[in-house]
């Protein structure tokens, strides 16, 4: 009897052990968080191999057409006020889908005239470096800009914007200056023509939305937060913007927004971006959602996916096919 009321506890125990075990494998994200750095690695990977390399005389100027098209003329640098002649390295990105642009971590929020912060409809985001021997170089770049590259659909609106390398929030007319070159008929703009400094620049229209505004709240998976993932968001009616939750509040553990970029009653693709533990691969997720007064919208481990960077570029602006 004893031998029995054994082998039966033996047995209870092992069952419980696996239970407990099997429990613990459900509870395992498929995806353990990144740490700062790592979500930060790959994103600098990425944007590295955004960059078009060029070397050229300074003395004769450099003018090329770009990956996806724009025509890209440099006819003078300078050190300190000091004409440049020699060699030198340029450094060069475009970035023109929502897709891109959320890796690259480039939301498109602008501040108006007012101060206040709103979304931007982007024609195309750039940066530009230029260095000699190390020491970067000032400049101005004339581009021309096919609108075709965006699907902006009112490019006579369209204004010159800048920000500095640690900012996320664009400046209007900030050393910018633009025109337009004329299609066919010569009534409809089929190219934006630009004089802009090095650094990043873009060509946006800051939009008005009507209706009533609220904050939206975005709750992460366990593990994630301010510093090892990003959220954005996209309209549904309006492509080539995507503003940013760019705030964090860590005692509730939320991302949250400037209020003013959510009209109660709009259709909103939320944008969920992190890496994997390694690194080496971007993790992301998006929710179709309808905008509520003060609405909390929830990512959990079962929304998210691994994928590479092409991957998630193909599925983020497959949100508008």
């Amino acid at each position: 009897m004893r031998t029995i009321n054994y082998l039966f506890g033996v047995l209870f125990l092992a069952l419980a052990l696996t239970a407990c075990s099997r429990k613990n494998e459900e509870k395992s994200p498929a995806f353990p968080p990144p740490s700062a750095e790592e979500f930060a690695g790959v994103r600098q990977s990425f944007f590295e191999n955004l960059v078009q390399e060029k070397s050229f005389d300074a003395s004769t100027g450099l003018t090329f057409t770009s990956d996806k098209g724009v025509e890209v003329n440099i006819s003078y640098l300078t050190n300190n006020g000091a004409l440049v002649t020699g060699d030198v390295q340029l450094k060069y990105v475009e970035l023109f889908d929502i897709g891109t642009i959320a890796l690259a971590n480039k939301p498109l929020l602008g501040k108006g005239t007012d101060g206040k912060v709103a979304p931007l409809v982007t024609g195309g985001e750039f940066f530009i470096k230029a260095t000699q021997n190390g020491t970067e170089l000032d400049g101005i770049v004339d581009m021309k800009v096919p609108v075709a590259l965006t699907q902006a659909d009112n490019p006579e609106q369209m204004t010159g914007w800048s920000m500095d390398d640690d900012s996320t929030i664009w400046e209007q007319g900030k050393r910018t200056q633009m025109d337009f070159v004329g299609g066919a008929t010569g009534t409809q703009a089929d190219s934006y023509y630009c004089w802009f400094p090095f650094g990043w620049t873009n060509i946006d229209w800051l939009i008005s939305l009507p209706g009533e505004k609220t904050e939206l709240r975005v709750k992460v998976p366990p593990g994630y937060n301010g510093s090892n993932c990003a959220v954005y968001a996209a309209y549904l009616s309006i492509p080539s913007t995507l503003a940013a939750f760019d705030i964090y509040v860590k005692d509730g553990e939320y991302f949250t927004e400037h209020t003013g970029i959510a009209p109660i009653g709009f259709q909103m693709f939320i944008i969920f971006v992190s890496a994997d533990e390694k690194g080496e691969k971007f993790v992301y997720a998006t929710k179709l959602v309808t905008v509520a007064a003060n609405q909390y919208i929830t990512f959990t481990d079962d929304d998210l996916h691994s994928a590479t960077a092409q991957q998630v570029i193909a599925a983020i602006n497959g949100l508008y096919n």
